[in-house]
């Protein structure tokens, strides 16, 4: 799972950031979110993650209710070797069509998160 999350970078940018050697992960299935910070050897935070999706109450044809989901959201970000973070988001507003469209902003370079 550790490399999963380093993939989304490109060669140049994981030669830029520090790599975490330890991780905490939090999980709130009620809203279908998690949590990751990951933290380097001398035990600073260089590595952010969070996912959820937000849904709506419904009915199916034969109105019945449901749960339908309609935005997922996933942020990750990388700390810098030399100081700010690397930062991506993906995003979906169309979860309750019949393709979901997901769309990954390039990423951008932050001062804190």
């Amino acid at each position: 799972m550790i490399e999963q999350l380093y993939a989304n970078l490109s060669v140049a940018e994981q030669q830029r950031v520090i790599r975490a050697e330890r991780f905490e992960r939090h999980d709130e299935p009620s809203l279908q979110a998690t949590k990751i910070h990951g933290y380097a050897a001398d035990g600073g935070k260089c590595f952010y993650y969070h996912s959820f999706v937000l849904s709506e109450e419904g009915f199916d044809i034969d109105e019945f209710p449901l749960r339908i989901d309609v935005y997922y959201e996933r942020v990750m970000a990388w700390r810098l070797k030399d100081g700010g973070w690397l930062k991506t988001t993906t995003i979906s507003d169309q979860l309750d069509a019949c393709q979901p469209r997901f769309h990954t902003r390039p990423a951008e370079w932050v001062a804190s998160l």
